[in-house]
């Protein structure tokens, strides 16, 4: 594969000379660029995109991402609720350097943007967890290395975004793909229930289930049975009708269904041994010396494992997802030091070190408090910490600023009476997209809000549509209510919507 990669990577190195060289526009250096996730900022630099797949990242790539953001002259790195890194910031005529310096630390750079197959996303804590049914990282994984070999999903009629639950709590997250694969034991063999045709976005929908079970060795076939459909049926004549869930909406559901099986079944694509593993424990006994912690970071930050009451998981709390090179190089130090030999990137734009001894929280706390002193780690405050799109201040198809709305919205519930464990659910409940491209993933929120511009009284204003999910429904979207609210006003209104809905909160 390094060789196909070192090919295609040239031929973009000519594509972004002529660029620099002011013989192709930006415009159209992003029809080469984009199937790469490269993208120019509002400020004229670049952002470029590294799949990590499932968020599992070992500590020593932290090491080698810091290095290439120092090396070349990058701002800063970003989590995506997509569980990406984004290198936000790159000087064009470094962009090559980038992709060739991320691809030699086995960091490949394809498919991080255009119309391809997107990074496969997974349950942060999928066999770390109590009720994690296995882990399914593995099959992520490994599904991705099968899927880098087939051309055409490199070639599809837009993005093609799959993702794998490792327990029913995170069924919804499977559900809003366009290809999802839920964790479930039947008869003592490992399998997935099988959701297809979800997504969000411009009519986000939940998928239709395709199959109840299907063991684990049958994912690379559902895969590319969906890949070959999509390639076949899906619209390239209008982008925003081109994802799988418009195929949905244009043939129903049963007709789709029957589609899919018509494919499933001609497809060929045997694997005898589709590799999993179960997580081990990598944590050695060590002695850790007891020291001040705030008590109430334990009850937002603390989550309990399956390895027993010694062993726990810890969430770092990155404010807006973004850490420079020497914040990536003390996380690095600091999972060495207290947790293990990798990391987890989550969905909220947050890291989690998977498994760290009870006995070590205290000098853990300490570390991210006085190594990490210039960032709020430890959620001391909600500013920074709610989940948000890049916003139009850096994204050239944002409409409005959302991590300026999350810090107004900060600002009022730090003022708010709220319990300590409260913190973290109130964050997982909140999330901010700019426009309607759902980056943040608003619709699965239990309060979502879409930023838009609108003519009210003659005057355009900057307002946001807010989705609603108050019902208790876990598997279920939220709707757009009768709240479409000036962005002056929509602090107010989500505390109100909070006091109202979620009183076991005291907000």
């Amino acid at each position: 594969m390094e060789n196909k990669l070192k090919a295609e990577h040239l031929i973009l190195k000519e594509e972004i000379t002529k660029f620099l060289n002011g013989e192709l526009s930006a415009a159209d250096l992003k029809h080469s660029a984009a199937p790469f996730g490269i993208y120019q900022q509002r400020d004229d630099l670049f952002m470029t995109r590294i799949r990590i797949t499932g968020g599992h990242l070992a500590v020593s790539e932290l090491n080698i991402i810091a290095d290439i953001i120092d090396k070349n002259n990058i701002g800063y790195a970003h989590l995506t609720t997509r569980q990406d890194i984004q290198l936000q910031g790159v000087p064009p005529e470094n962009i090559y350097a980038t992709i060739r310096a991320c691809t030699k630390g086995g960091l490949p750079f394809k498919g991080g943007g255009g119309n391809t197959f997107r990074n496969i996303a997974v349950s942060p804590d999928s066999g770390i967890a109590s009720d994690s049914v296995f882990d399914v990282i593995p099959h992520a994984k490994t599904l991705t290395d099968f899927i880098f070999t087939w051309n055409k999903a490199f070639d599809l009629p837009r993005k093609l975004k799959i993702g794998f639950a490792s327990s029913p709590k995170d069924e919804l997250m499977a559900a809003t793909q366009d290809l999802g694969f839920v964790a479930v034991i039947k008869n003592e063999k490992p399998g997935f229930k099988v959701y297809g045709g979800g997504g969000m976005g411009r009519d986000s929908a939940l998928g239709i289930k395709l199959f109840d079970f299907i063991p684990v060795e049958e994912v690379p076939r559902c895969a590319l049975a969906m890949t070959e459909l999509f390639y076949d049926h899906g619209d390239r004549t209008n982008r925003n009708k081109a994802r799988i869930r418009f195929i949905v909406k244009r043939l129903g559901n049963e007709n789709f269904l029957e589609l899919f099986n018509e494919y499933f079944k001609k497809t060929s694509f045997a694997v005898k041994h589709f590799p999993g593993w179960e997580l081990k424990l990598e944590t050695k006994t060590k002695i850790f010396s007891k020291q001040s912690m705030n008590e109430n970071w334990l009850k937002h930050a603390v989550s309990p494992t399956r390895f027993g009451n010694d062993v726990v998981s810890v969430r770092i709390f990155v404010p807006k997802g973004n850490l420079n090179a020497g914040q990536l190089r003390k996380l690095a130090e600091a999972s060495n030091r207290y947790g293990c030999s990798f990391i987890r990137l989550t969905p909220g734009q947050d890291i989690v070190f998977p498994l760290v001894q009870r006995s070590a929280l205290s000098e853990l706390y300490m570390f991210l408090k006085t190594q990490l002193k210039d960032i709020d780690l430890t959620l001391e405050s909600f500013k920074g910490h709610i989940t948000c799109c890049l916003g139009s201040t850096v994204c050239k198809i944002g409409i409005l600023d959302a991590p300026a709305l999350g810090n107004e919205l900060a600002a009022q519930l730090d003022k708010a009476d709220i319990k300590a464990e409260s913190y973290s659910k109130i964050l997982d409940m909140i999330k901010i997209s700019g426009c309607p491209n759902s980056c943040a993933g608003h619709p699965t929120a239990c309060i979502g809000m879409q930023g838009q511009k609108k003519k009210i009284d003659d005057k355009l204003e900057n307002v946001y549509n807010i989705f609603t999910k108050t019902d208790g429904k876990a598997f279920a979207l939220a709707e757009a209510g009768d709240y479409l609210v000036k962005q002056d006003d929509v602090p107010d209104k989500i505390l109100e919507i909070l006091k109202q809905n979620f009183k076991e909160l005291s907000v």
